[in-house]
């Protein structure tokens, strides 16, 4: 076991690319939103934020600036864009091999288990209907205002699991997943089952780097 794990009395997990393959085409979504954009009058090349969440709230402040109803018709609009598009994408989706006996084995061990996701909560379900049986909590994006990288969507979990974040580490297959564990004080594990490579982790400062999740059943045997 690293030394450091020891410590820990929980792992929160990413759902897409961590535990689920799930191809959805966000090129396809990006495209969509910046057309719905365009019907609104918002310039995009003038946005500041870079992940399409963070752009569908920046373009909601933008038009509540304008028109409070334009601003909510907008928003209303291009999630319903997102939703379709991941409802898509999760009826071809499915659970990486040997994630539901990964997640069985670290309870067994004791830890609490936490999911988050940027996805509709509908998506993850129809994936892993049994989501809540395997984990200890599970919070999506219809869940908070505010998602990862955000602190607000790691500190739902650590609050509900009723630890701090030094005592959990966060797993996934993003920098925005490192960048949001580092956030609220997680250890934190790239894995490699995404589009990430090794290097794009290393940069952004993941303590570990595993193939696949699987792997982490050797930070507690290794």
């Amino acid at each position: 076991m690293r030394d450091w794990f020891k410590k820990m009395g929980a792992i929160i997990f990413d759902f897409d690319g961590t535990l689920a393959l799930l191809n959805i085409d966000f090129l396809l979504m990006k495209r969509k939103v910046f057309g719905l954009m365009d019907e609104f009058g918002v310039d995009g090349s003038l946005l500041h934020e870079t992940y399409l969440l963070e752009i569908i709230d920046e373009v909601y402040r933008l038009l509540m600036e304008r028109d409070s109803s334009k601003a909510e018709s907008f928003f209303e609009k291009a999630h319903q864009i997102l939703h379709q598009v991941e409802m898509e994408a999760a009826r071809g989706g499915t659970l990486l091999p040997g994630v539901k006996e990964l997640l069985n084995f670290l309870r067994e061990r004791g830890l609490k288990i936490g999911i988050i996701t940027r996805n509709c909560e509908e998506a993850v379900r129809r994936v892993f209907p049994e989501v809540d049986e395997y984990c200890d909590v599970f919070i999506s994006r219809d869940s908070v205002r505010k998602v990862k990288p955000h602190p607000d969507h790691l500190n739902a979990v650590t609050k509900r699991l009723g630890i701090s974040g030094e005592e959990a580490v966060m797993v996934g297959d993003h920098p925005l997943d490192i960048q949001a564990g580092k956030r609220v004080g997680m250890r934190t594990i790239g894995v490699l089952s995404g589009r990430t490579t090794k290097e794009e982790f290393e940069k952004a400062g993941a303590d570990e780097i595993l193939k696949d999740v699987t792997e982490v059943r050797v930070l507690l045997d290794g």
